[in-house]
């Protein structure tokens, strides 16, 4: 499968979660609840689904909100234990993805971890993924989230490009046509697609 324009492209934009990461959303919640013995689905709830635009917008920090929960619901545990079990049991690389970013860093090509994340997961994004493209951009730093077009002109100012020279790689279909409709190349990823990814990445390469 081709790709129209890729030849320009200067920089690759990855999202994380549905793509380089293939855990899947709320894959931590039975973990927390086995090892804290506290009912982390309502506390999922009432945390992350209340005003989620403040916690991925930087504007509140999740773990106000969690020792919050954990001390009105009067568990032992407090927020940073969460934390601990959480950030791991949500990451889960895929290695397909992982080979075709390190190919595409040996061929020059400059990329970014997109994602939409409160700040304290955007620290720990950073340490694992950090040293692997040239940044990672989190909607808590920028204070906007994708797909807005305050998010996607951040990236731009921050690589210095133009549109049509970045490509979007993400799993959210609105999110890829919101960055097409920029003038961003764009690539709406399936679960098992790393070879079309890599086939139609391959003038990048070579």
């Amino acid at each position: 499968m081709s790709l129209e324009g890729v030849q320009d492209i200067r920089a690759v934009v990855w999202a994380l979660d549905g793509v380089l990461n293939r855990a899947k959303p709320g894959a931590w919640v039975p973990l927390v609840a086995r090892e804290l013995g506290i009912d982390a689905a309502a506390m999922e709830r009432a945390v992350f689904r209340r005003d989620p635009a403040a916690l991925l917008e930087g504007r509140e920090d999740v773990l106000d909100r969690l020792q919050d929960w954990l001390e009105a619901a009067g568990a032992e545990a407090d927020a940073e234990d969460v934390l601990e079990l959480w950030f791991p049991a949500a990451h889960d690389p895929d290695p397909e993805l992982g080979r075709l970013l390190d190919a595409l860093a040996e061929a020059g090509l400059v990329q970014v971890i997109l994602t939409n994340s409160d700040s304290r997961r955007a620290r720990w994004i950073e340490a694992e993924w950090g040293g692997r493209v040239d940044a990672v951009m989190a909607s808590s730093a920028m204070g906007a989230v994708v797909p807005s077009a305050a998010a996607f002109e951040a990236v731009e100012k921050a690589l210095s490009l133009p549109p049509a020279q970045i490509l979007l790689i993400d799993a959210s279909p609105a999110i890829v046509e919101a960055a097409e409709k920029r003038g961003w190349l764009g690539w709406d990823y399936t679960p098992g697609g790393a070879r079309a990814l890599a086939l139609a990445l391959m003038p990048l390469m070579v």
